[in-house]
């Protein structure tokens, strides 16, 4: 149940902090006052879209905050397997920025948009006036009805799925089929003319790797030569490194005995001697293997050359020619073999449908004894919001199968005595509208947990003594449920367990929006006006009082 709210920045609404009552709750006020913000608000707080416009003119955020009380276990529980320490009341805030971000918070611990709206769908029901419209489409009513029956159809979408995903590859390998000789001689070509090239795995990289080490031979000879005159010696210097490192190590032999400190250094010249003679090795190698770099360097761009121009002509690059291979092999194999998995397929898509048009037949049943059931309970609810007349039909035929079953549902409807049910969209007004989305909702509801039920003008097109039954209706909802309602309709707001004036006022030269809690004294004086409008006399407010005293009196009798 929501406890209280507080909006900061919506709209034209600078500030307001408002406590509702357990049971039913009315806004009421002159047309454009703002009565809608506080729905707007109370939509924003619930994880639904809201557009950075609703921001107050000159402010840079807008918030809205709420108390919960009495939440239902399963949000309790909800909260607790998402890590949340509940206690008796819970507190949503949100906050959105102009730049476009939103920050979100449960008992002031952050959390995503998504998990603000997955939690308050389980603790609001929001009913806008663009709901009713929801009413006239066909294919809408399907919803309806298996939300009043509960309906589970994971098994039916699992065995949909199943049989889709099948149905989809054997549509495949049939058009593949019809020209597996064409596509059997093009893969066999594709293969042949990669396995030509024997490209071994990394070989591009490798060979990449050499040509740029060739394309510096020149500097690479001189520094190579270079360093084996150096080492081993030449014409000049005939005695190299390795040579001069072997005379001292020698010399030093000779006398290694004598002191510990002469045998460690003769140690170490061998030691270099040794390693110079390595580098001398891999250098003379190094240098052998440049000699002919010329020529091996233009092998390499030949080489290259062609595996780019195969791996554009196939929109790879040349590194991947061996794994593209094995996928042309794996294609070639599986297309050989494509007459024997089409017959797999054909006897897989017949069992897989087979399933599913048997759960869509347990649908189907579920389906037909909900639709009794809705037509007695929307019937009995129409009766109570003075449509005697009524008769409620829910005509269920076959479909093509789809995501939710393989049927299609239609609410048909007679308002008048004599008259065949006919689709709502032909026959309904938009009063009969309005009472039909309220017994749907008061229905629905009654098999959730969903403790606060929201109408937005749910009394469109209502007058007479029809609105005192809408009225009565809300009411009654009330006692076990906490309703909040946007109305025009004295019948409705004299039914209010807590009334709420919504006015505007000229403030600093800007517009503001005002909610103002009514005292008896100010519920009449507001449901005069409803009333009577710009005019209200004393027989008006004397009519006034006694809507008032009989709406109490019918509270009374639901206390």
């Amino acid at each position: 149940m929501l406890s209280s709210l507080h909006i900061k920045n919506i709209a034209l609404i600078a500030s307001a902090d408002i406590v509702f009552d357990r049971h039913l709750n009315v806004l009421s006020g002159e047309t454009g006052a703002g009565k809608s913000i506080v729905i707007d608000s109370i939509n924003a707080l619930s994880g639904q879209r809201a557009s950075r416009e609703i921001i107050r003119a000159g402010s840079s955020e807008s918030e809205v905050s709420g108390v919960f009380v009495e939440c239902p276990s399963s949000v309790l529980n909800f909260l607790r397997d998402a890590g949340h320490q509940c206690g008796d009341e819970i507190m949503l805030s949100r906050v959105i920025q102009s730049d476009g971000r939103n920050i979100c918070r449960i008992d002031g611990k952050p959390v995503s948009l998504s998990f603000l709206r997955s939690l308050c769908q389980m603790m609001i029901s929001i009913h806008g006036q663009q709901d009713n419209s929801g009413l006239l489409q066909k294919e809408r009513h399907i919803e309806f009805l298996d939300r009043l029956a509960g309906l589970d159809t994971r098994i039916y979408q699992e065995a949909f799925e199943g049989y889709k995903r099948l149905e989809k590859e054997r549509k495949t390998l049939r058009s593949a089929h019809a020209e597996k000789q064409r596509l059997l001689e093009q893969l066999a070509w594709k293969i042949e003319e990669l396995k030509a090239l024997n490209v071994r795995q990394g070989e591009p990289e490798a060979l990449a790797s050499r040509r740029k080490l060739l394309r510096s031979s020149g500097k690479i000879r001189n520094a190579l030569d270079e360093a084996y005159h150096s080492l081993y010696g030449c014409d000049d210097t005939p005695d190299g490194c390795c040579d001069l490192a072997a005379r001292a190590s020698g010399a030093l032999s000779s006398v290694a005995g004598e002191s510990e400190i002469l045998g460690e250094l003769c140690g170490r010249l061998g030691d270099l001697h040794s390693v110079l003679e390595d580098v001398l090795e891999e250098v003379r190698n190094l240098r052998g293997d440049m000699e002919d770099s010329e020529h091996e360097l233009e092998e390499i761009e030949t080489r290259l050359d062609t595996l780019h121009k195969t791996g554009r002509k196939y929109g790879i690059q040349p590194e991947n020619i061996p794994h593209t291979l094995d996928l042309l092999r794996d294609e070639l194999e599986a297309l050989t073999c494509s007459g024997e998995r089409l017959s797999e397929l054909d006897a897989l898509c017949q069992k897989s449908e087979a399933l599913m048009l048997s759960e869509g037949k347990k649908l189907t049943a579920i389906r037909k004894k909900s639709a009794d059931e809705l037509k007695c309970r929307i019937v009995q609810e129409l009766h109570e919001l003075d449509m005697q007349n009524v008769r409620f039909e829910t005509t269920i035929s076959p479909a093509p199968p789809r995501v939710n079953g393989c049927d299609e549902a239609e609410f048909l409807i007679s308002a008048n005595p004599g008259e065949e049910p006919k689709p709502l969209s032909k026959v309904a007004s938009g009063g009969e509208m309005a009472r039909i989305m309220l017994a749907l909702k008061n229905i629905l509801s009654q098999g959730d947990d969903t403790h606060t039920l929201i109408f937005d003008e749910v009394d469109s097109g209502v007058s007479g003594r029809a609105a005192q039954r809408v009225a009565e209706k809300l009411c009654s909802v009330s006692r076990s449920r906490q309703v909040l309602c946007v109305t025009h309709l004295p019948q409705i707001a004299a039914m209010a367990d807590r009334h709420f004036l919504i006015h505007k006022s000229q403030e600093g030269g800007r517009t503001i929006t005002r909610l103002e809690p009514l005292s008896r004294e100010g519920r009449i004086d507001e449901i005069s006006r409803l009333v009577g409008g710009a005019v209200i006399t004393d027989a008006t407010r004397a009519s006034a009082g006694e809507i008032l005293l009989q709406a109490e009196n019918f509270r009374f009798t639901k206390s």
